[in-house]
C-alpha cells in the first residue's frame, strides 16, 4: 500500500506511521546535517506478507544528477517512484536534500537483500548499505488485544531476564477503524530500566480472528538495573475515529469532522528480574551478554620512544553500552587512558553490537616485552555462568629509541656511521654501459667474420686454375684449355660464340686463327668473373675501434668520486658530527642545504627522515622516505628509517616503489646483454631479442625515476576526515594527487577512494625534489 498524507483514507501505512511519530521524537534530537551521512536508505517496513507493499526512501544530502542505482531482488517488485527536493538556509549557509521514494511490493516468500544503493554526487559515488527484507507466505497472526476499533498491546522478551540482560519491549497498535486525525501517544514508563531510543515504527497487516487489521510496531531495548519485580507502565494512545456516515459530504458542511474520540491503553507488564549468581570473579563490572572478545596491537615491533596502540574488541548481544573499560596494567609499559569506540545494532534490534577499548602504551625498556591481557569478566545468561577473556598475552619487540639524550653520540644511528654517503657522486650510466656492450658484441662479430674463410674460396681457386691453363698452355693443350674455358663462360651467360667458333675451326677444321688474340679475349672474360678477394684487415680495424670506444664509454660513465663530491662528503661529515653532538638544528639545516643543491642520495633523505621521526613528525618523515626511493635502492639507512616510520604508523598505503636493483647492477646487466647479442650473431632472432633486453635494461632505471617523480605521491600531514567516503586519512598515510585546483587537491587513497582535500593537508613528494 502506498504511503499517503494524513487525512481521510483507509487505514494504511502512512497513517500508522503518524501514530507513533512521537516515539521517534522521544528518542532525542536528530543529528545535525554536518554529522549525518551523505546518503541514507530506509524502509517503512522490512517484514511483509506476499501481496503487501511498503515505501523505500533514499535520502541524498545534495543534488545528484541521476537517480540512485540499486539491485532489485527477485522476490520484490518496484511499483512506482518519485522524487522530492528540499532546500534550507541556516546561519548564512545553504543546504539541499533530495529524497527518492519507491513503492516496493512483496512477490515471493523469502529473505531478500535490497541494495546496496549507489548515487553519483560531485564526482564521487556515495553508497548506502543494503536492507534485509523478509517476505512471509501468509499474513502474521495477532492475538491478545481487546475488542473495539483499536488496541495497544505491549510485551517483553525475555520475561525473566537477569539484571543487566538486554530486554526487548515491543508495543503494537492494532487498528481496526479509520482515523480522522493524528493521534496523541504517550509511551510506557520504564522505571528500573536503562532505556535506549525506540526503533522506527514498522507497519504491516495481520490476521486477527479471520479479520485483516493494520499493526504498527515499535521496539525499545531495555536494560534492567535492579533485581526483583519491575513494572513497565501502560502505553496510552488517544485516537480520533471517523463516525459512521462520514462518507456523506453533507456531514462536513458545518466545518466539523464527524468523529468520536477513544483512548486505548496497553496492559502494564510485570518483569521478574533475576539476580546474578553469587561468587562473581574479580574484575566483574556488570557486563552481561553472549559475547566474544579479541585482543590485538597495531604492531609487533617498535622503538622505545614510539608508542603502540592496543585494542580490545568486544562483540555480541549484551549490555555493551553500559560496559566500562577493563583494567590494563603492565610493569613494562606506561599505559595511558583508554578510548572507546562503539558500533551497535539499530534501535530495538536484538542483533550483535561492538564496543572497542583502545589504549596507547609506551615501553619502559628495550627487549621482547609481554603485554598482558586486560581483565574482562562477563556473565553469560544463556549458559548461566561467569566467563573471562582467555586469550594469550601479546609480545612486542622493543628496539632502541629513535631519539637519544642531548649531547650523546648514541642519538646518531649506527647504520648511518657504517654506510658512507657521498653527495654529488657520479653514478654509472646504464645507457652508456648498454651501448658499450652492443659495441663490444659487434666487435666480436666482426673479428669472427674476419677470421672465417671466404665461402667462395674454392670457386676462386678453380677460376685461377682456368686462367693459368689458358695463359700458359701452348699448341693443342691451349686449344683444349680454351675450349673448356669458353664452355664454362658460355654456361655463365657470357657472349663467347665467336670465340668458340674460332676454337672449333682451329681444332677440327684445320684453320689457323690468331692464338694471341683469342688468349687475351679469354683471359679478359675469365678475369671479369673472378670473385673479389676478401680483405679482413678493415674488419679487424673496425672491431678494434669499437672495442676502444666501448672501453672509453665505460671509463667515462662508470661514475665515481670527484672534487665536487669530495667537498660534499666533507660537508656531510660536518653535519653528521653536529648530529652526533646533539645539535640537530644545525645538522638538519646542512642536510637540507645539500639536498637543495642537488645531492639527492637515498642516505641523505634517510638522515632527513630520521630527523623528523625522532621529533615525532610522522608525516614529513614518511615524505622523506618516499623521496629517498627515487635514488639508488637498498640503502641501509633508508631501510632503517622506513621501519621506524612504519612502526610509528606512517607509510600506510605505500606501494609501487622502485625495483631493488641499483644503477650499477642495471649497467652491468645491459653491458652483458649487449655482448651476448654480438656473440650469438648470426642467430638473428636470438640476437635481436637480446638487443631488445639490452635497451630495456639501459632504460629501466631512468624510466622508473621519471615515473616516481611524476606519480603524484604525497603524505598526509594530519588526520583528514573524508565525509563522502566515511573514512579518515591518517597521519603519514600515502595518497596520490591526481589533480590540483587552487588551495585543494584531489587525492586517491586505495582502490576506489577519491576526495578533494586541502593542499595544506599533504606533503607532496615532488615538492621535495
Amino acid at each position: 500500500m502506498r504511503c499517503r498524507g494524513i487525512g481521510r483514507f483507509a487505514p494504511g501505512a502512512g497513517q500508522a506511521f503518524a501514530v507513533f511519530a512521537s516515539l521517534v521524537l522521544l528518542s532525542g534530537a536528530p543529528a545535525s546535517s554536518a554529522d549525518a551521512p551523505p546518503i541514507e536508505a530506509r524502509m517503512l517496513r522490512t517484514t511483509l506478507s506476499i501481496g503487501e507493499s511498503t515505501s523505500l526512501e533514499i535520502l541524498v544530502r545534495g543534488n545528484p544528477a541521476a537517480e540512485p542505482q540499486f539491485v532489485m531482488p527477485a522476490g520484490l517488485d518496484l511499483l512506482s517512484s518519485g522524487r522530492m527536493q528540499n532546500f534550507s538556509w541556516v546561519n548564512g549557509r545553504g543546504s539541499s536534500e533530495t529524497v527518492f521514494r519507491y513503492e516496493i511490493a512483496a512477490a515471493q516468500a523469502g529473505r531478500w537483500s535490497l541494495g546496496p544503493f549507489r548515487v553519483g554526487l560531485g564526482g564521487q559515488v556515495l553508497v548506502a548499505p543494503a536492507i534485509e527484507v523478509t517476505v512471509t507466505a501468509a499474513s502474521t497472526s495477532i492475538s491478545g488485544g481487546s475488542g473495539g476499533p483499536a488496541a495497544l498491546i505491549a510485551d517483553v522478551e525475555p520475561r525473566e531476564p537477569y539484571v543487566g540482560q538486554p530486554v526487548i519491549l515491543r508495543v503494537r497498535l492494532v487498528q481496526r477503524a479509520q482515523l480522522a486525525e493524528d493521534p496523541q501517544y504517550v509511551p510506557p514508563a520504564t522505571p528500573g530500566f536503562w532505556s535506549e531510543s525506540a526503533s522506527r515504527p514498522e507497519s504491516y497487516y495481520a490476521a486477527e480472528r479471520n479479520r485483516r487489521v493494520l499493526v504498527t510496531e515499535t521496539r525499545t531495548r531495555l536494560y534492567p538495573l535492579a533485581t526483583g519485580v519491575q513494572t513497565i507502565g501502560e502505553a496510552v494512545a488517544q485516537l480520533a475515529l471517523l463516525e459512521a456516515g462520514s462518507d456523506d459530504p453533507s456531514a462536513w458542511l458545518a466545518g466539523r469532522v464527524p468523529r468520536r474520540e477513544v483512548v486505548v491503553k496497553s496492559t502494564p507488564i510485570r518483569v521478574h528480574v533475576r539476580p546474578l549468581p553469587p561468587g562473581a570473579p574479580a574484575g566483574f563490572d556488570g557486563v552481561v551478554g553472549v559475547l566474544s572478545a579479541r585482543w590485538s596491537a597495531d604492531r609487533q615491533r617498535t622503538s622505545r620512544d614510539v608508542p603502540i596502540t592496543a585494542r580490545l574488541d568486544v562483540r555480541g548481544v549484551g549490555n555493551l553500552p553500559l560496559a566500562h573499560a577493563p583494567a590494563l596494567t603492565s610493569d613494562d609499559f606506561e599505559v595511558f587512558t583508554a578510548a572507546t569506540d562503539d558500533s551497535f545494532a539499530g534501535s530495538g534490534q536484538p542483533t550483535p553490537g561492538r564496543r572497542a577499548f583502545q589504549w596507547t602504551l609506551l615501553a619502559r625498556r628495550e627487549g621482547r616485552l609481554r603485554l598482558p591481557t586486560p581483565r574482562l569478566v562477563w556473565f553469560d545468561p544463556v549458559k548461566g555462568e561467569f566467563r573471562s577473556l582467555d586469550v594469550p598475552a601479546l609480545t612486542v619487540d622493543i628496539g632502541p629509541a629513535l631519539a637519544g639524550g642531548s649531547g650523546t653520540s648514541a642519538a646518531f644511528p649506527l647504520v648511518f656511521v657504517e654506510n658512507d654517503v657521498t653527495p654529488f657522486a657520479r653514478y654509472p650510466q646504464p645507457w652508456a654501459f648498454g651501448l658499450a656492450g652492443v659495441m663490444l658484441g659487434a666487435a666480436f662479430a666482426l673479428l669472427r667474420a674476419a677470421s672465417r674463410p671466404s665461402e667462395d674460396a674454392g670457386e676462386r681457386a678453380r677460376q685461377r686454375e682456368r686462367l693459368r691453363a689458358v695463359g700458359l698452355a701452348q699448341g693443342p693443350d691451349f686449344w683444349r684449355a680454351a675450349d673448356e674455358a669458353s664452355s664454362w663462360l658460355e654456361s655463365r651467360g657470357r657472349p663467347v660464340r665467336a670465340i668458340r667458333d674460332s676454337i672449333s675451326a682451329a681444332r677440327f677444321g684445320g684453320a689457323a686463327p690468331d692464338e694471341t688474340r683469342l688468349r687475351r679475349q679469354l683471359i679478359e672474360q675469365l678475369s671479369a668473373l673472378l670473385p673479389a678477394e676478401r680483405r679482413p684487415l678493415p674488419l679487424r680495424i673496425a672491431a678494434c675501434a669499437m672495442i676502444v670506444a666501448a672501453i672509453a664509454l665505460v671509463v667515462l660513465f662508470r661514475g665515481g668520486a670527484s672534487d665536487f663530491a669530495s667537498a660534499g662528503a666533507r660537508e656531510l661529515e660536518i653535519a653528521d658530527t653536529a648530529a652526533r653532538g646533539g645539535d640537530m638544528d644545525r645538522a638538519r639545516a646542512e642536510w637540507i642545504r645539500l639536498w637543495k643543491e642537488g645531492a639527492r642520495e637515498a642516505g641523505l633523505a634517510a638522515r632527513l627522515g630520521w630527523a623528523e621521526i625522532r621529533s615525532g613528525s610522522v608525516g614529513p618523515a614518511a615524505a622523506w622516505v618516499l623521496a629517498g626511493e627515487i635514488g639508488d635502492p637498498r640503502d641501509p639507512g633508508l631501510e632503517w628509517v622506513r621501519q621506524r616510520v612504519q612502526e610509528a604508523g606512517g607509510l600506510i598505503g605505500a606501494s609501487g616503489g622502485r625495483w631493488p636493483v641499483r644503477r650499477l647492477e642495471w649497467a652491468i646487466l645491459a653491458l652483458l646483454l649487449g655482448v651476448a647479442a654480438g656473440l650469438l650473431w648470426p642467430r638473428r632472432w636470438v640476437s635481436l631479442s637480446l638487443l631488445f633486453l639490452t635497451v630495456a635494461a639501459a632504460a629501466m632505471f631512468p624510466i622508473q625515476t621519471y615515473t616516481l617523480r611524476h606519480s603524484g605521491r604525497a603524505v598526509v600531514r594530519a588526520p583528514v576526515p573524508l565525509d563522502s567516503a566515511g573514512l579518515e586519512l591518517e597521519t603519514g598515510q600515502v595518497v596520490r594527487i591526481v589533480e590540483r585546483q587552487g588551495g585543494r587537491v584531489r587525492a586517491t587513497a586505495g582502490r576506489g577512494v577519491t576526495a578533494w582535500i586541502p593542499v595544506r593537508s599533504v606533503y607532496a613528494v615532488e615538492d621535495l625534489r
